[in-house]
């Protein structure tokens, strides 16, 4: 085949270009993964991770926002809390006390019938 090509002088110049450009492009690939792995990359990791920090300030701001409206209202907070406590104790009791009363009535009539 390579005296088929050497007689052609179209072809080994076709041949020889295509070459040319597999070197090119090889040395262009080459450089631009050098490049990618020494600016690119690292400037992009900056990027990231100011922009976490941005955000993880940012959700530290809200975080404490929130807490000072807490720390400002705090018996608007106890009392909510103090009811919310009530609240469950009373029904607590009043399950406790139906559920006992329920239970006495059911012995008591159970042992009428017999």
């Amino acid at each position: 085949m390579n005296s088929i090509l050497l007689n052609d002088n179209r072809a080994a110049g076709l041949l020889n270009r295509v070459r040319e450009d597999v070197s090119h492009l090889r040395e262009d690939v080459g450089h631009l993964l050098s490049h990618t792995t020494r600016e690119t990359l690292p400037s992009s990791a900056r990027g990231i991770a100011n922009q976490a920090k941005s955000q993880i300030a940012a959700g530290g701001a809200y975080a404490a926002s929130r807490f000072r409206e807490l720390g400002e209202a705090p018996a608007k907070q106890k009392a909510g809390w103090i009811g919310g406590a009530l609240l469950v104790g009373i029904l607590a009791a009043a399950g406790a006390y139906a559920f006992s009363h329920n239970g006495h009535s059911q012995t008591h009539h159970g042992s009428a019938d017999t």
